[in-house]
Parts: C-alpha cells; structure tokens; sequence
C-alpha cells in the first residue's frame, strides 16, 4: 500500500469544476427565464432546489476530504476515519437529489412542449416521481443500516449492522432504474420531434438539447459498477469513485435539462436566430429585456362561429395559418418563449417582443361557407 496514494485533490478538482460549470448553466437558465422572457415555472424552482442540492454535497465533500477521504483507511487516525465516514455519508444523501430532482424539471418543461395526452402526462410525473422515492430509499437504508446509526462513524458507540451488500444491491438497482427513466426522458422527445414537419437539420438539433439527459444514463450506469465499494473495508478510498461519480451525474443532468432552455440566450448573443424554424428576416424586430406594450392575443379557436364572423361575401375562403406558435398552456415553444406570431393570409403579424421558440407549427385550416338560400336559386 503505497503511502502517497491520495486521490482528494482529484475528488475537489472535479466536483468543484463540474459544480461551477453547472452553476453557470443554471444562472444562464435563470436569466433567461426571469429577464428575457419575465417569467420563472416550476422546472427553473426545481432545477435551483437541485443546485442547492449539489452546492450542499460539494461542501459535505470538501470537509470529508480534509478529514482523509480518498486515502487509505489504514493510515488514517481514529478521528479522521470517523470524520470521513460521516462527511462521505452525509453527502451521498444531497447528491442523490441533486440527480433525482432534476428529472422532474424535465418533465415539467416536457409536459409544456410535446403536449403529452392526459394519461401520458400522469404516466411521466408518476414515473420520475416513483424514481426519486426509490432514490431516496438508499439514504433510508445509509442511516438504518446501523443501530444505532451514529455507529457507523463514531468508533465509541457500539452497535450491530446489517450486511453492507443490502445497501450495495439496492443502489445497484435504484441507479439502474434511475438510467433507464433518464433514457426514457431523452429518446421520448426525440419521437414527438420526429413527427413534426421540421427540416431534419433542426430536428437533429432539438433532438440533441433534449436528449443530453442520455449522458446521465451512461453515467448511473458506470456509477452502478463503482457501488460494491459500499462494502468495502477501505472505505474511504474506494468510495472516492462513487463520490466523483455521484457528482458528475448529478451535475450533468443539470446541464442537461438547461441547454433547451437557452436559445433565446444564444439569439442574444450571436444577434440572430440560430436555430430558428422560420425566416431570420421575418424577425428581424426581435428584441429581448423590456416589452413594447404591445397586447398579446388571446389563444385563437377555430369554430363554426367563425363563419358568421368572417361575412359572406364569398361562396368559398380559404385561411392559411402558417407560423403559429404553438399554444401556451401545453405546446408552448421549446424553450418557453412566451411571444406569439399569427399569419393569415400569409401576412406575418408579430405581437410582442419576446421571441418565439425554435418549434412552430404549421397550420392549413380551410374554411367553406355554404351559399346563401337566394345564390342557390341565382338571385
């Protein structure tokens, strides 16, 4: 056993690294979200309460770190062991959230954009949140493993322990399941893409900001072969995998589900559309930050009523509606643009200042009017 064998300062470079990198999403998450288009939803809560989460467990390691975590056991004092152990313990618990969390801020800006079906919807809420429950059962077993828990840092007390591999096995089949709903999250937009009438440019696009949430899967995946150092009687140097791990997974989704969410972002910066599904001139009016006071329509409904509303005139009318936002309560723009654009009769009308999103849909509502009683006899 080699006495210089430390691998903290690469456990601190790593974290610290990949939380400051994940902070800088989120704070570019937030300012789009909050100043350019005025407006904070659940999934931005979410995706801070799961930062707050990864601030919490960087912490918990920097001090498992001073203690002795990431050499070897053996030549650690009483007193580092003890402070290792718990440090490294306590942080699994925030790291578990700060990756759990994050799932249900993706399904709350997918459940926006892809206008799942009732049934769907539940099934994609009742699935992330059916997935932390089980995350979170492995900080249950962590601390009852032991009775009493304290046990397990501090040498003084005694107690009696349950075998480390029901922890070991339980995360190994939490973490599994945590990878297969992260992959679910990131091929079930690349369907609805897919489906829709984009030029396939865009579609890689898109499908490649909502489908970064698959890192994560590759990450809980190899995450899930580090685990049986759980059980290991050099705790504190084996876990320093699970620990690096934990926090590239966590860090990484976060990621993740903000890159979707910054294209009004990148239009800021590189002055134009850059992914945008429609004519970069039609919007060269785009502006971000203050609002030109301008009213923003009310969702338009096409119904039979329309035909008294649009005169008579005419025995036949057609109306193109072509670059329609698509609704918001349920088919809001990709990333949450707020801004909608009507067209009909082919002439663009943009109302509002803030952009649209990168997904528009096209519309072709033909509308006939049956002639009067008097035209049917020639009158």
């Amino acid at each position: 056993m080699a006495t210089h064998e430390d691998k903290g300062p690469g456990i601190l470079a790593i974290c610290s690294t990949l939380t400051a990198l994940a902070t800088l999403f989120v704070a570019a998450r937030l300012y789009v979200r909050a100043r350019i288009l005025s407006r904070v939803g659940l999934d931005d809560w979410l995706i801070i309460a799961s930062m707050i989460c990864g601030y919490i467990m960087l912490g918990l390691t920097i001090a498992a770190v001073r203690s002795g975590n990431g050499r070897h056991f053996a030549l650690l004092t009483n007193e580092q062991r003890s402070g290792a152990i718990l440090y490294t313990i306590a942080g699994f618990c925030p790291g578990i959230f700060s990756f759990g969390i994050p799932k249900l801020a993706v399904v709350a800006l997918l459940t926006k954009i892809t206008n799942p079906s009732r049934k769907h919807k539940i099934f994609l809420w009742v699935m992330t949140s059916g997935c932390l429950l089980i995350l979170f059962g492995c900080v249950i077993i962590l601390f009852a493993q032991c009775s009493p828990a304290r046990s397990q840092w501090d040498f003084s007390v005694k107690g009696t322990c349950w075998s480390p591999w029901i922890l070991v096995y339980y995360a190994i089949v939490a973490g599994n399941i945590s990878a297969a709903v992260d992959l679910y999250l990131a091929i079930y937009p690349a369907v609805v893409l897919y489906r829709l009438q984009i030029n396939l440019k865009k579609k890689l696009a898109l499908g490649v900001a909502l489908g970064l949430g698959s890192v994560a899967t590759a990450v809980a995946i190899y995450k899930s072969t580090r685990l049986p150092a759980l059980a290991s009687a050099d705790f504190t140097y084996d876990t320093s995998d699970i620990t690096i791990w934990t926090s590239i997974e966590g860090n990484s989704i976060i990621i993740a589900a903000c890159i979707p969410t910054l294209q009004p972002l990148f239009d800021l910066v590189f002055g134009r559309r850059v992914f945008g599904s429609t004519d970069d001139k039609k919007y060269s009016g785009y502006k971000y930050g203050s609002r030109s006071g301008m009213k923003t329509p009310q969702h338009i409904e096409l119904s039979s009523n329309m035909g008294s509303k649009a005169g008579n005139n005419s025995k036949h009318r057609k109306m193109g509606i072509s670059d329609v936002t698509i609704a918001k309560d349920s088919q809001e723009s990709i990333l949450g643009s707020e801004n909608e654009t009507s067209v009909v009769g082919n002439s663009a009308t943009q109302h509002g200042d803030r952009g649209t999103g990168w997904i528009q849909r096209t519309d072709d509502v033909t509308i006939a009017f049956e002639p009067k009683v008097g035209e049917r006899k020639g009158i």
